[in-house]
C-alpha cells in the first residue's frame, strides 16, 4: 500500500503545471513533450506556448550565428596583439598613432609603411590595411608580424606557410594583375600591389 502511495505522490509531481512551466524556461525542448503530455489548455493555446518556447530555445544560436566578430574589439588590442607578435618574431617595429577618426586610426610602421584600422560604428576593429613601399625586407618583417597578430597562435610553420601561399616570395607572380587570398580558420589575408601605394596588406575576419 505505502509504496503505490509513494508512485502516485510521483505521478502528480510530473502533472503539476510548475513542473511543467519549469522545463518550459529551463529546457524548452522537454518543456513542450511535458506541456503536450499534460494536456494542458486548448490544442492553438498549446501551439503558440510551443512556438514561444522554440523561439526562446533558438534565440541565442540566432544571436550568435548573426553576430559579426570584429578582428580586434579595440586599438588597444591592435597596438598590445603587435607588440606581442614583434617580441616573439623579433621585429623591431612600433607602432606610433598618427591620426585618429571615427572610422579609421593610421599609425606607422616605419616611415614607408603605414597601418589603417577600420573601425565600425562601436569603435572595434574590423579591418585592418598595411600600406607600404621600401625595402622588401621591411615589408616582408611588417607582414609576417601583422599576420601573426592577427593568428597569435600560429607556429613558424604556420606563419611561413601563409606567406608562401600569399606569393610573397614569388617572383614570376604579378601582383598589379592579380591580389592573392588566403583564409585561415579565422583570418582572411589579401595581398596585392598598386604602383602608386606599392604593397596594400588586408587582414578581416572571415565571416
Amino acid at each position: 500500500m505505502q509504496t503505490s502511495v509513494n508512485l502516485r505522490k510521483r505521478d502528480l509531481v510530473f502533472e503539476r503545471a510548475w513542473f511543467m512551466w519549469f522545463f518550459l524556461i529551463l529546457i524548452p525542448p522537454l518543456g513542450i513533450i511535458i506541456l503536450w503530455r499534460q494536456g494542458r489548455f486548448k490544442k492553438s493555446v498549446r501551439w503558440i506556448i510551443s512556438l514561444i518556447a522554440i523561439l526562446y530555445f533558438l534565440l541565442p544560436f540566432i544571436v550568435v550565428a548573426t553576430t559579426k566578430v570584429p578582428l580586434f574589439y579595440s586599438h588597444d588590442d591592435v597596438i598590445a596583439a603587435f607588440n606581442k607578435a614583434k617580441k616573439e618574431l623579433h621585429t623591431p617595429y612600433q607602432l606610433k598613432t598618427i591620426e585618429k577618426n571615427d572610422q579609421t586610426i593610421t599609425s606607422q610602421i616605419t616611415k614607408d609603411i603605414t597601418l589603417v584600422e577600420n573601425l565600425d560604428k562601436g569603435g572595434q576593429v574590423r579591418e585592418l590595411i598595411m600600406v607600404g613601399q621600401g625595402e622588401g625586407t621591411d615589408i616582408l618583417l611588417a607582414l609576417g608580424t601583422m599576420i601573426k597578430a592577427t593568428n597569435p597562435e600560429f607556429s613558424k610553420s604556420d606563419l611561413s606557410s601563409t606567406i608562401k601561399d600569399l606569393k610573397v616570395m614569388d617572383e614570376g607572380y604579378h601582383f598589379t594583375d592579380n591580389g592573392v587570398t588566403v583564409k585561415t580558420q579565422s583570418v582572411q589575408y589579401n595581398l596585392k600591389y598598386s604602383d602608386k601605394a606599392g604593397v596594400i596588406f588586408t587582414a578581416s575576419r572571415v565571416d
